[in-house]
C-alpha cells in the first residue's frame, strides 16, 4: 500500500484576515456612536423651550423663558424646578415660591415689599440668581451652591430685608474662588446662614446689618463682610460665632462693629478676625 503524505494545514493568509478585524471594529464603532446618540438626546431636549409650570394670581402663565408678574400685589407659584427662566414680580407686594429647584434662572421680585422663597440654587450652565429689589424683602433659601465658573447668588437690594439661607457654598477653583453668594446690599439687613465654606461669601452691604452664621470655613475657607455701618456679627442664637479651623474670614468693615466671634483652634489659627472687636 502507498504510503500517506500528511498535508501542512493551511494557514489564514493576512489578507483575508485583515477586512473580517475591519468589520468588527466597524462594528463596535457603530455601537458605541449610537450609545453615544442616545446618552446625548437628554441634552439635547432639554435646549428647547423652558418647561414648566407657574401660576399667576390663580391663572396658569404662558410657556417661554418669562413669568410676570402685574403692577400690583401678585401671588406666583411654581410646583417644579424652574430652568431658563426668569420670574418677574414686578411692582407690588408679591408672594414667589417655586418648590423646586432654581436652574440657570432668576426670580425677580422688583419695587415692594416682597416675599420670595424657593428651592435650592443650582447653577449648571449659567448663573441662578435671586433679587428682592427695591423694598423690605423676606427671602427663604435652603442652600446657594455655586462653582468658581457658575455662581449662585441671593442679592436683597434696596431696603431693609430679611435673609434667611442654609449653606452658602462653592466649589473653589484657582484662589479659593467659590460661586456661592449672600449680598444684603442696601439698608439694614438680617442675614441668617447656616455654613459658610469652600469660597462661599456673606457680605452685609451698607448701613447696620446684623449677620448670624452656623460657621465659617470649617473645611477650606469662607468669608463675612459686614461693610459699612454699625454691624453685628454672630453665631446663631446670639452665640459665639466660631471661625475656622480652614482658613475663615470675617472682617466687620468700616465703623464701630459688635462681634462675638473666636477663633475655632486658636492654638493653629489659620483663619482671620479683622475690625470686629
Amino acid at each position: 500500500m502507498p504510503a500517506q503524505t500528511s498535508r501542512p494545514l493551511a494557514r489564514p493568509r493576512p489578507d483575508r484576515a485583515r477586512p473580517r478585524t475591519a468589520l468588527r471594529g466597524l462594528a463596535v464603532l457603530a455601537t458605541v456612536v449610537a450609545v453615544a446618540s442616545l446618552t446625548a438626546a437628554p441634552a439635547q431636549a432639554g435646549s428647547g423651550l423652558p418647561s414648566h409650570h407657574c401660576v399667576v394670581n390663580g391663572k396658569t402663565a404662558p410657556p417661554g423663558d418669562m413669568v410676570r408678574g402685574t403692577p400690583g400685589n401678585d401671588i406666583i407659584e411654581c410646583e417644579n424646578d424652574i430652568e431658563n427662566v426668569t420670574i418677574w414680580g414686578g411692582d407690588g407686594d408679591d408672594n414667589i415660591r417655586v418648590k423646586g429647584h432654581v436652574i440657570d434662572s432668576q426670580v425677580l421680585g422688583g419695587d415692594g415689599n416682597d416675599r420670595i422663597q424657593t428651592s435650592h440654587l443650582l447653577p449648571r450652565q449659567g448663573q441662578s440668581t435671586i433679587r428682592g429689589g427695591t423694598g423690605d424683602d423676606t427671602i427663604i433659601v435652603p442652600t446657594v451652591i455655586g462653582t468658581a465658573d457658575h455662581g449662585a447668588t441671593v442679592y436683597g437690594d434696596q431696603g431693609d430685608d430679611t435673609i434667611t439661607v442654609g449653606s452658602v457654598f462653592g466649589q473653589p477653583g484657582q484662589y479659593m474662588r467659590g460661586g456661592g453668594q449672600v449680598f444684603g446690599n442696601d439698608g439694614k439687613d438680617l442675614i441668617t446662614t447656616g455654613l459658610i465654606d469652600f469660597g462661599g461669601r456673606v457680605l452685609g452691604g451698607s448701613e447696620d446689618d446684623i449677620i448670624e452664621a452656623k460657621a465659617v470655613g470649617v473645611e477650606t475657607g469662607g468669608v463675612i463682610q459686614g461693610g459699612p455701618g454699625r454691624d453685628t456679627i454672630r453665631g446663631l442664637g446670639n452665640t459665639v460665632l466660631k471661625v475656622g479651623p480652614g482658613w475663615g474670614q470675617v472682617d466687620g468693615g468700616l465703623d464701630e462693629d459688635a462681634c462675638k466671634v473666636e477663633h475655632a483652634n486658636p492654638s493653629r489659627a489659620r483663619s482671620t478676625i479683622a475690625s470686629c472687636p
